[in-house]
């Protein structure tokens, strides 16, 4: 579980440095704006861009690790898929939805606000059908262990 939480947080860290990175340098190379993908208002609370950008980084990986540690939640099957997904979205967003409005101060940019809120509800949507296809394919493992045939099984006959 710490080694999902950790690696969690070093990916989502550093995915999320070279897409601000790549995004900075292609609206600056296309547009020739002075342009940066973190706000002016987040910047002004550090003392320094760098401190800013480490810090957002920071917060990148907690949210990585927040995604990734409420894994846990699907390997409760006493709870069932409907809980689980509801439980992963709410408990998801209690870490996402206060880093991405009050400290990125998206709040303040509606469409850099909605369009952050339709990736994080698409990665919703990836980890709900992940899940699915997990789950599924675990029943249809039990279900072979126990000589129960599937309409899975029928289908690929």
């Amino acid at each position: 579980m710490l080694k999902r939480i950790f690696t969690g947080f070093v990916y989502t860290a550093g995915i999320a440095m070279m897409c601000n990175l790549v995004i900075e340098l292609l609206v600056r190379s296309i547009t020739g704006f002075d342009y940066s993908p973190i706000t002016p208002e987040y910047i002004a609370m550090f003392p320094s861009v760098t401190v800013a950008y480490s810090v957002d980084l920071l917060l990148y990986g907690v949210i990585g690790m927040a995604f990734s540690g409420f894994l846990f939640l699907y390997e409760n099957e006493r709870i069932g898929f409907v809980l689980q997904n509801i439980l992963y979205c709410v408990l998801t967003g209690m870490v996402w939805i206060p880093i991405i409005t009050f400290l990125w101060q998206l709040w303040r940019y509606p469409e850099a606000l909605i369009i952050t809120v339709l990736c994080f509800v698409g990665t919703n949507i990836i980890m709900m059908v992940l899940g699915y296809r997990i789950t599924r394919k675990n029943i249809e493992e039990v279900n072979r262990a126990l000589g129960v045939e599937t309409l899975a099984d029928e289908n690929r006959i």
